[in-house]
């Protein structure tokens, strides 16, 4: 190259290059190993009930309250006008004489020829309510209907857990409403088997 042409050439100081993202250069980056996570002490924030939930809960009581007490003095006498509703019948047992339990019966009724008193006669008949009626005191042959069966209830009086007085109130008369208030669940087709007289006439 000619000695002439050195003016052409320019010199100038070269500065650093400049950051235009302004990263840090890697001597500033602290290392991995030198970062530690901070704890947080701050404990997780407690949920507060808002002033429209409160009143909406109070709202929910008032209702809940309204309806247990009564609306009105019409309410309250009506609630004391209301009947108790009906309690189941109890009824006293008369202790057995000695040979009368319903074992006993039983017994008797498997040995016992003619508990009917029948005396040879049938037991398959049609009874009318005014036959039945005129065995209401006969001594030996109390009669009373149930469940549209006559049957002879003489032999049983002593045997009754409930006593003969009790049992009297059928004699000469339907007693099956009075049976199923407090005997609902004996089978007397299989007690009363023996006593059977014959079958109420419906047709009288």
């Amino acid at each position: 190259m000619a000695n002439d042409d050195s003016s052409d050439f320019t010199f100038c100081q070269v500065s650093p290059p400049v950051d235009q993202f302004n990263l840090e250069s890697p001597k500033s980056l602290k290392t991995i190993q030198t970062l530690k996570l901070e704890e947080t002490s701050n404990p997780a924030p407690k949920l507060e009930a808002s002033s429209s939930t409160k009143v909406q809960d109070t709202q929910t009581e008032n209702s809940t309250s309204d309806l247990i007490k009564p609306s009105s003095k019409a309410d309250v006498a009506a609630e004391k006008d209301k009947k108790p509703s009906e309690k189941k019948v109890v009824r006293k047992k008369v202790p057995f004489e000695k040979g009368y339990s319903q074992m006993d019966w039983l017994k008797l009724t498997q040995t016992h020829p003619d508990l009917a008193g029948l005396k040879g006669r049938s037991n398959r008949r049609l009874i009318t309510m005014d036959e039945i009626k005129q065995h209401k005191n006969t001594e030996g042959a109390i009669w009373t209907v149930l469940k549209g069966r006559v049957y002879n209830m003489s032999p049983y009086l002593k045997f009754h857990p409930g006593g003969d007085d009790m049992l009297m109130k059928a004699a000469g008369k339907d007693c099956t409403s009075l049976f199923n208030k407090y005997h609902a669940w004996v089978n007397a087709e299989f007690l009363m088997e023996k006593c059977l007289v014959g079958f109420l006439d419906v047709n009288e």
